[in-house]
């Protein structure tokens, strides 16, 4: 009878043998660990890149498709900025609201004629009491004048400014 270690010992070096012969013939394992020459320099200078020149898409010069944009952009904004009042966010983060939409507000004003320029410059007037109550302490602030006010700017803007409602407005861009 044969002790059960040395049985142990037999399959241990089976296995042995029959790792290393499935690993020897298996010729991308001893690629990977051979070691390869280092390229030839000069080899690769040979190489000279085609360059070809690309052109790049100009400016997008659609007045309607910019001022969507920017009304999109103040519509996101405005979002922010009521949330930052209702969180009673830091006054350095609404005036930061206020003038990004007030840039908006002038960008456009660029894209349409005197009629709706108006009414953009009404719309940055419905903002201002909101951007002088910022100097005022928090506890004076009179915040439901905001909050109408800025519920007024909401209105305004959806229903006097969206972009199908001033169609025949816009001036082309050069």
């Amino acid at each position: 009878m044969v002790k059960p270690s040395v049985l142990k010992a037999y399959a241990l070096i089976a296995c042995l043998v029959v790792t290393s012969i499935s690993l020897s013939a298996c010729e991308p394992l001893r690629k990977k660990f051979t070691r390869q020459k280092k390229k030839d320099a000069f080899a690769q200078q040979d190489f000279i890149p085609v360059l070809e020149p690309q052109e790049y898409p100009a400016a997008e010069k659609d007045p309607v498709q910019n001022y969507k944009q920017h009304y999109a952009l103040i519509k996101v904004w405005y979002r922010d900025m009521w949330r930052a009042l209702e969180e009673r966010g830091s006054d350095k983060q609404q005036r930061y609201l206020i003038k990004t939409i007030y840039g908006h507000i002038d960008e456009m004003r660029k894209l349409v004629g005197p009629q709706q320029q108006q009414k953009l410059d009404d719309l940055a007037k419905v903002l201002s009491y909101y951007d002088s109550a910022l100097g005022v302490p928090a506890p004076m602030r009179n915040v439901s004048r905001i909050r109408s006010d800025l519920r007024a700017f909401d209105r305004m803007l959806r229903n006097k400014l969206r972009a199908d409602r001033i169609k025949g407005s816009f001036i082309p861009v050069p």
